[in-house]
């Protein structure tokens, strides 16, 4: 579908489309790099507010620790104060611890310390608090910071520890700093939020201090209303810090990045812009050089394609491309492509309407030039005649001398027409041995004194490899408009006459609808036969066959009949070589088989065993699935082989003899019996009496009916049972009418006889009646024939 709807734009269209996707493209690139750029931009800032902010956590813990550096100095030297802390003696410790602390305050007036002293095993002796009394240890911020500083016990931390510690509600940094060996401790907690404030008054970045579960230990006045919003940028980061339990304290920090924003989104907004325009300037001068480098060539090949389809003349002429190396090429390759197209066109031509072997026009240029020669009687009421002619015993020629001397002589013979022709005369090779000419403006006279001369011109005979021939012909005559109006129906005509012709041995016939097979009265009598095979409207009769030494039936052969209302029966001899020529019989050969295979049955289960005798002709021997059906046929009526015959004609055995053969020896092979039909009035009877797989021979009735009168006859019959039997096969005699003729036969030593003097054929139900009465009939239930089968 999409390949369909891409078919109906232009190159041209489609590069714009291309290109203006790729602009949709290149702005939704832009707007998501630009998205990604804002979020890294975010990020960036976040990152850096948090160094901000870790900077200046870092130098005030750094600031404190330098303090209280000094602190623990003047502490260690104050003798008094480290003494009392040594003896754990408290009134002295607070004596000296404020003097201390007041030193200590007079000095860091801005974040003044609390300051608490403890003895060596960590019990407080004093506290000194900015702006209040002494107190005692229930009052020491941070007093948690303790577990750790002295978890190693006492006298056994040797330098100060500081860290940060939540107590009140307040973020503290507090040092732990050691007097001395053994001399007890001063801690020092002073204020972290001070150092803080910083971020927002010098860094205008508003600060908010929260534990982990969400307490909020301290929120700038300027931190923003709503966190949600898309402007206020925050970062984050954790501080360990020491409670009744160790915590995390979140130090936050907030930043009003809207100008930033506003300049981000200015700046995606004129990329857009430049994108789109670079895009654009790039789409039009890329189209520009695809217009010219492919493009427009390749419309110049569309045309030159429309040419030739319009006009093959076109093929072969050259088009000059300029474009890209590819284009040149395709240019190129095109040239050399009609260039051969012409070539394998005018040779396809010639193939097409010219014979290959004589040069001659065709068929397909014959029926070309017939319907323009109809064209042009018609508009000038003219006549012409189309002739058709064939070679006699062309396939003898073929088959004795091969296949090299049958062509060499059909161009001779193309030769020697066409010099008898006029000008506008036109000789055809119609295939084979048939030629077909169309002789313009001539009537009947004329076109059979054309015909006599063609043939007068071919008496002299022809060399062919110092061979000397000689050829004759029948030649077929349909005249315009007397015989025909379309091509088709003439050529028809043509050809039946000239079969005509062959029959009538006059050389020429003009075309008679009498003998036409496609005349309306013979359609329809083949229209009839169809209706009779598909619904099996034929009858069987069955002749008997008696054995001669016995004298009772051994045998029967079905004959098929036609019956039709209010007429006769109608014989085979009428429509069996029609229903032959049209391949009709194979449909009408298992209804046969299958009829003479029942019946059969029944003489069998009655006690009358015969062999059943059926006709095969030439269409049934050429099927290649003849043996497959005969064996599936007897399978399925469950009947020996034996007990049926199938006879053949020795024109049947000579359509195709090595085919024939191969299939005799497959039905035999089978069991089954083989005789061959009408011996003697073929021209090969001797020679392939010896290869066939026979079983019987029968005698044609023509030599059997007059040898009454015919010594000759007589001879012929008497030599044809001889034969037979030095081969080894049994012999019948048809066409028996006279006990002369029986008798004649028994002594020749004829083996079986039928005839209408034995009986006449008869229906499968009078058959029946026949066997029971008749003095041939059977009088015992098993009788041993005389048949031999030879595999």
């Amino acid at each position: 579908m999409i390949s369909t709807l891409l078919a109906r734009f232009s190159m041209r269209t489609s590069l714009i489309a291309t290109i203006l996707a790729m602009s949709a493209l290149g702005l939704v690139l832009t707007l998501v790099f630009g998205e990604i750029y804002r979020d890294f931009a975010n990020e960036s800032q976040r990152q850096i507010i948090v160094e901000q902010a870790r900077s200046v956590i870092v130098h005030a813990r750094k600031h404190f620790e330098v303090e209280m550096q000094g602190v623990a100095a003047a502490a260690r030297q104050d003798r008094e104060l480290v003494a009392a802390a040594r003896r754990g003696d408290a009134a002295p410790a607070r004596a000296r611890l404020a003097d201390l602390a007041r030193r200590v305050w007079a000095v860091h007036e801005s974040g003044r310390p609390v300051l608490a002293v403890f003895d060596p095993n960590h019990k407080s002796l004093a506290v000194s608090i900015p702006g209040g009394p002494e107190r005692k240890i229930g009052s020491v911020i941070c007093n948690n910071q303790h577990a750790p500083s002295f978890a190693a016990g006492p006298g056994a931390m040797p330098r100060m520890v500081s860290g940060l510690c939540v107590d009140g509600g307040g973020l503290y940094h507090v040092a732990v700093i050691p007097l001395g060996d053994g001399s007890g401790y001063l801690q020092a907690v002073a204020e972290m939020l001070p150092y803080l404030t910083i971020l927002e008054r010098d860094m205008g970045l508003p600060l908010r201090l929260s534990l982990a579960d969400g307490t909020v230990l301290h929120k700038s006045p300027s931190w923003p209303a709503a966190e949600a919003d898309e402007h206020a940028l925050m970062g984050e980061l954790q501080l360990n810090a020491y409670a009744p339990k160790r915590a995390v304290v979140n130090v936050a920090v907030s930043k009003n990045v809207r100008e930033f924003h506003e300049q981000l989104e200015a700046t995606k907004y004129a990329v857009m812009g430049v994108a789109v325009l670079a895009t654009l300037l790039a789409g039009f001068i890329g189209l520009q050089a695809l217009h010219a480098t492919a493009i427009k060539p390749l419309r110049v090949l569309a045309a030159q394609l429309r040419r030739i389809q319009q006009d093959k003349g076109e093929l072969g002429k050259e088009v000059h491309l300029n474009g890209n190396a590819e284009i040149v090429e395709l240019g190129t390759g095109f040239n050399a492509m009609t260039t051969r197209l012409r070539d394998l066109y005018e040779k396809f031509e010639r193939m097409a309407f010219t014979d290959a072997l004589t040069q001659l026009p065709n068929r397909v240029m014959l029926l070309e030039r017939l319907r323009r020669e109809i064209v042009q009687a018609r508009d000038g009421q003219k006549s012409f005649a189309l002739l058709i002619m064939d070679l006699d015993h062309f396939k003898e020629i073929n088959d004795t001398l091969g296949h090299h001397i049958g062509d060499v002589l059909l161009q001779q013979i193309g030769v020697r027409l066409r010099a008898k022709l006029r000008e506008s005369d036109m000789l055809a090779r119609m295939g084979g041995d048939e030629f077909a000419l169309i002789l313009p403006h001539v009537d009947d006279k004329q076109a059979a004194m054309a015909a006599r001369m063609l043939l007068q011109g071919l008496r002299a005979p022809f060399m062919v490899d110092e061979q000397r021939l000689d050829v004759g012909a029948s030649v077929g005559i349909a005249l315009y408009p007397d015989h025909g109006v379309d091509a088709n129906t003439l050529i028809q005509r043509a050809d039946v006459a000239m079969y005509a012709a062959k029959r009538g041995n006059g050389g020429y016939a003009f075309y008679d609808g009498k003998q036409d097979k496609h005349h309306p009265r013979h359609l329809a009598f083949l229209g009839e036969l169809r209706h009779a095979v598909e619904q099996e409207q034929f009858t069987l009769y069955y002749q008997p066959i008696v054995d001669l030494q016995t004298g009772q039936v051994c045998a029967a052969e079905a004959l098929v009949r036609l019956p039709r209302p209010q007429e006769d029966l109608m014989l085979p001899d009428r429509f069996i070589p029609l229903m032959e020529q049209t391949g009709m019989i194979r449909g009408l050969t298992p209804w046969v088989l299958g009829e003479t295979l029942r019946e059969g049955a029944v003489l069998n289960g009655n006690g009358t065993p015969l062999i059943i005798s059926m006709n095969l002709s030439m269409r049934d021997l050429q099927d290649p699935f003849l043996v497959d059906s005969f064996s599936e046929m007897l399978a399925s009526h469950k009947s020996a082989a034996e007990w049926l015959q199938l006879e053949i004609t020795e024109s049947a055995v000579m359509t195709d003899p090595a085919h024939v053969l191969e299939v005799l020896k497959r039905l035999s092979a089978m069991g089954l019996k083989l005789a061959l039909d009408d011996f003697g009035t073929g021209y090969s009877s001797m020679t392939y009496l010896k290869k066939l797989p026979l079983d019987t021979i029968k005698v044609d009735k023509s030599f059997v009916i007059g040898m009454s009168g015919d010594a000759n006859d007589a001879a012929i019959v008497r030599t044809s049972i001889d034969l037979a039997h030095n081969f080894g096969h049994t012999v019948i005699a048809e066409g028996v009418e006279n006990a002369e003729a029986l008798q004649k036969l028994k002594d020749f030593g004829c083996d079986m006889a039928q005839g209408l003097y034995i009986s006449r054929p008869l229906p499968a139900a009078e058959l029946q009646e026949w066997l029971a009465k008749s003095s041939w009939g059977p009088r015992k239930k098993t009788v041993k024939y005389r048949y031999q089968h030879h595999h």
